[in-house]
């Protein structure tokens, strides 16, 4: 049934706008703690400090917005839901049953149609309009979602997850472990001789992945965006649109009674 696809497929946009959600909570989280780690770029940590915060501030900003958003599109999806249940409920439906066998057996009877027929007719849209107009719209919001924007939203969660990850790992290895002062003077000399061999190929791998890093920042702007954007038609410019679009025949349908 109509009702049946059109839950369903509301259902999985529910899921998938909470997955965003969970992944915009955690990516937001991520950014918070490396926005103190103090990367060091040179050997023994002399020379150029950095600080992710530096490259992740203008996109931790954007990260919080887009998390009230996912949450607004989860509580819209979970709504848009809940009506549809409602819609589809027996009362209503059993209200349109009575409505169309009285429009069929008045249309039947009467040749010549009686006064009140018309406001019957009114009526009968209204009703149709009333079950049906948004589980068209979720369909319809399904159509858009499947053929335009699922790939760019599938995208979009990709690269993020990516960046996420990439913040994680720099903010680990910037995490080392201060030696213990139960060490002997020998380990810690020792532990300061491997410290110098190794920091020349760790600074400039961490550079390398500060340079990747900023790179990631800017496209998750963009991807940021994207899912901005898909939220926003998904919750609330589709709907209104057919909404609009149902409303909008309603009306045409009234218009023809009325001058008939």
């Amino acid at each position: 049934m109509v009702d049946d696809q059109a839950d369903e497929v509301t259902l999985s946009n529910l899921k998938q706008a909470l997955a965003v959600l969970a992944l915009a909570r955690t990516f937001n989280g991520v950014i918070s703690v490396a926005q103190g780690t103090e990367v060091a770029i040179q050997p023994v940590g002399v020379g150029v400090t950095l600080t992710l915060g530096e490259i992740l501030d203008p996109l931790n900003d954007l990260v919080e917005q887009f998390s009230a958003l996912a949450l607004l599109a989860s509580v819209s999806l979970g709504l848009q839901l809940t009506l549809g249940k409602i819609l589809a409920s027996a009362w209503l439906s059993a209200l349109v049953t009575v409505v169309v066998l009285t429009f069929s057996i008045a249309l039947w009877a009467y040749r010549v149609r009686p006064p009140w027929f018309a406001s019957l007719s009114k009526v009968l849209g209204f009703v149709v309009f009333l079950r049906f107009f948004l589980a068209i719209a979720l369909l319809a919001t399904h159509w858009v979602d499947s053929v335009f924007l699922q790939g760019m939203q599938d995208q979009a969660i990709e690269n993020l997850t990516l960046t996420s990850a990439s913040i994680q790992e720099i903010n680990d290895q910037a995490s080392v472990p201060p030696s213990s002062e139960d060490d002997s003077f020998f380990d810690r000399t020792a532990q300061g001789f491997n410290q110098l061999l190794d920091s020349s190929r760790q600074s400039l791998d961490i550079k390398n992945q500060l340079t990747t890093l900023q790179t990631k920042a800017e496209s998750s702007v963009e991807e940021i965006i994207n899912l901005i954007v898909v939220f926003l038609l998904q919750t609330l410019l589709i709907p209104v649109a057919t909404l609009y679009a149902c409303g909008w025949a309603l009306r045409k349908y009234w218009s023809s009674i009325t001058e008939q």
